[in-house]
């Protein structure tokens, strides 16, 4: 019964985090299936300016969002790691402006929860330390590994200030997105039960253990 009870938890915490991602790539997948039109309010250069804030998040969110999977049941700890989290969130979100100005600190702002599992940041609690530390570093490290494989694959130019003037930066986008998704779905939901239920069973052991000892220096 626990067992159920933490398999269905995980996968909720996964579909809640891996729901935004599937609506940035459905976004980008708009104008792909509808010959270049775009839905509601986005354009060939409002989606480049998604994918160069992208970048900018995945460069500084494994800092920002560090102090969000610090585990501590004081309300004060709780507070002064949210403190922290928003200063560094603030600071790169005025880098983001500088370079692409409102619109780019908006997206950059945005792309930082989406990319590390959204609002769901905040109930990371859930879980225990090293799962959540896995975890972050995982999308972190896959996340920055897909930008620059689809980089090479789209033949996008180094400097990623001109993307957002080229229409590869669509499919870019879409793959992106969808990739992340998948990956919130099938890869993360059995990497974390697993580590999940690991540290379950090493703080049963480790209570055995410790409960002989004692009878034994009694």
């Amino acid at each position: 019964m626990q067992k159920t009870h933490s398999r269905n938890r995980i996968l909720a915490y996964c579909l809640a985090a891996a729901t935004p991602l599937l609506l940035m790539a459905l976004i980008f997948n708009f104008s792909l299936l509808f010959n270049g039109q775009y839905i509601f309010w986005t354009s060939q250069d409002s989606l480049g300016y998604i994918i160069q804030a992208e970048f900018l998040a995945l460069a500084s969110g494994v800092l920002i969002i560090l102090p969000l999977i610090i585990q501590n049941s004081s309300l004060l700890i709780r507070l002064l790691r949210f403190l922290l989290f928003a200063i560094l969130a603030v600071v790169f979100s005025w880098v983001a402006y500088d370079i692409d100005g409102m619109a780019g600190m908006l997206f950059y702002a945005l792309l930082i929860f989406i990319t590390f599992g959204g609002g769901t940041l905040f109930v990371f609690d859930l879980f225990t330390t090293q799962s959540r530390a896995y975890l972050t570093m995982l999308r972190w490290s896959l996340g920055l590994f897909l930008y620059v494989s689809l980089q090479l694959s789209f033949d996008l130019d180094s400097n990623i200030a001109n993307w957002k003037d080229t229409p590869q930066v669509v499919p870019f986008g879409a793959a992106y997105f969808y990739l992340l998704f998948l990956f919130e779905l099938i890869l993360y939901p059995p990497l974390l039960y697993y580590l999940e239920r690991k540290h379950s069973e090493d703080s049963f052991i480790s209570d055995k253990i410790a409960r002989i000892n004692q009878r034994q220096t009694a």
